[in-house]
């Protein structure tokens, strides 16, 4: 039975900002998924607002939002201290940046449920910040892995116990990209039109672009073209690597896509080239929409993209992705590539529907608040 008290059950997410990303766009749809005859959702974003900010405010979701300054700013924290004191909720859920801050904040208020979701491994994390996380991971009640790859990160880098550790994979609406699908059954005479691969990320080194556009320069195939749409700290220098590779026409930096269904339709097929993945919620996007998909063979992807539903190449290969790259120019009309993008979208619809993931957070958030009420009531 669940717990229903006679008010709404009070959640506050915090994370930095609502910047358009995977992780960021899974807890919007969290958001607006849930249950709200039993839970009261409010988002703290400590840093900034952001893209996805105007979809929870259309639908009346309480959105808080701070300005962060300072990597150490202790005011901004506070100032989230102080929120939490005055809004009372029964369950705190942080991801991203927001684990330490809101971690903290949540124990020293003596928040019945804290709850985070880690959204990625993280090998380039610098010392002081795993050190303060693995620290405060011992004030989460539960920790949400998006994936096995995950899982399996948070045990052997910060030593967390198994059984704190819940796997539930980040969820979209999967609607959204199944009515932009189709294009790929249109295509004739494939041969006699230029082709345009493409990929959507964050432009960081986790992400694999530098790799992509060596790989770009090695092509066989004449005109394919390439989109990389994204933003980061990577621009300049991916710029300045696509002009000395003499790839300015056919190499393009599009920046950040309003409509990332529509940017997917509009491809021939996908591509994703990153060094690490927790999971790569664009994947599912990408198989959605029914685009063919050339991923890293890494720990993530790899509970998404197997030889069945996709093509697979070492990370940080170039030579290898442009070999498959050419391969699928040159077959993309096939039956084999059409069999595999419908075993992809197929799994992808059975797995990844957001209001499946939101009923698994919700039958977790009770759990947890169970426990916390047996247990208060067999020590007092």
């Amino acid at each position: 039975m669940d717990v229903k008290p006679k008010n709404k059950i009070k959640i506050v997410y915090i994370l930095p900002s609502l910047d358009k990303g995977g992780a960021e766009r899974f807890l919007t749809d969290l958001i607006l998924n849930l249950d709200h005859q039993i839970y009261e959702p409010i988002l703290l974003l400590f840093q900034r607002g952001g893209e996805w900010l105007s979809e929870l405010t259309a639908e009346n979701i309480p959105v808080i939002i701070l300005e962060k300054k300072y990597k150490l700013d202790l005011k901004n924290f506070y100032q989230l201290l102080s929120i939490l004191k005055k809004i009372k909720p029964q369950i705190v859920h942080t991801q991203l940046g927001g684990d330490i801050y809101g971690r903290l904040a949540a124990k020293i208020l003596k928040v019945p449920v804290i709850l985070s979701t880690e959204q990625n491994v993280n090998p380039d994390e610098n010392i002081v910040r795993h050190i303060f996380k693995k620290i405060s991971n011992g004030y989460a009640d539960k920790i949400v892995a998006i994936s096995q790859a995950v899982r399996k990160d948070l045990i052997f880098r910060y030593k967390i116990k198994a059984d704190k550790i819940r796997v539930i994979p980040n969820g979209l609406e999967i609607s959204k990209f199944l009515g932009a699908s189709g294009r790929l059954a249109n295509h004739e005479k494939l041969k006699n039109k230029a082709l345009t691969f493409g990929t959507i990320g964050r432009l960081s080194p986790q992400k694999g672009h530098s790799i992509l556009i060596k790989a770009w320069a090695k092509l066989k195939t004449p005109g394919l073209r390439c989109l990389i749409a994204g933003e980061g700290d990577l621009t300049d220098k991916l710029t300045k690597q696509i002009k000395e590779a003499g790839l300015e026409e056919r190499v393009k930096l599009i920046g950040l896509v309003s409509d990332p269904a529509a940017f997917l339709n509009s491809l021939d097929a996908f591509i994703f080239p990153s060094l690490w993945e927790g999971q790569g919620i664009v994947l599912l996007e990408a198989g959605l929409v029914g685009r063919p998909i050339i991923a890293s063979a890494v720990d993530g992807i790899l509970e998404i993209i197997d030889e069945e539903t996709g093509w697979l190449v070492p990370a940080g290969d170039e030579t290898a992705l442009a070999v498959k790259i050419d391969w699928l120019a040159d077959n993309l009309d096939s039956p084999l590539v059409k069999e595999r993008v419908e075993k992809l979208r197929s799994r992808l619809i059975a797995t990844y529907d957001i209001k499946k993931i939101v009923t698994a957070y919700q039958a977790l958030y009770q759990e947890l608040l169970k426990t916390k009420i047996t247990y208060e009531n067999t020590t007092s």
